[in-house]
C-alpha cells in the first residue's frame, strides 16, 4: 500500500466520525429537556439589605403664585378714508 491510499482511509474515518459526531450533538439538543434556569440575584447586585428609613412629614411647601400677565391688546387698524 503506497501513503496516498493510506491518508485516504484516515481521511475517510476522521470525516465519519464527524458526521457521526454531528449526528449525536443535533438529536441530543433536539431531544434534551427544557429546564428552566434560576438565576440568584446577590449574584448580580451587590447588596446588603439593609434599608434605610426615612421619616416624611406631609406638609406641601408653600407655592408663590405668579402675577398673572394679560395678553397684549390688539391694535385696530384704521381704514384710509377714500
Amino acid at each position: 500500500m503506497n501513503l496516498n491510499k493510506i491518508l485516504k482511509i484516515i481521511g475517510a474515518i476522521v470525516a465519519l466520525a464527524g458526521i457521526a459526531a454531528a449526528i449525536y450533538i443535533a438529536v441530543k439538543k433536539l431531544t434534551d429537556k427544557k429546564e428552566p434556569e434560576y438565576f440568584d440575584d446577590n449574584d448580580f447586585f451587590e447588596c446588603d439589605n439593609d434599608l434605610e428609613i426615612i421619616d416624611v412629614t406631609n406638609e406641601t411647601p408653600e407655592i408663590e403664585e405668579a402675577p398673572v400677565k394679560e395678553a397684549p391688546k390688539k391694535k385696530t387698524a384704521k381704514k384710509a378714508e377714500n
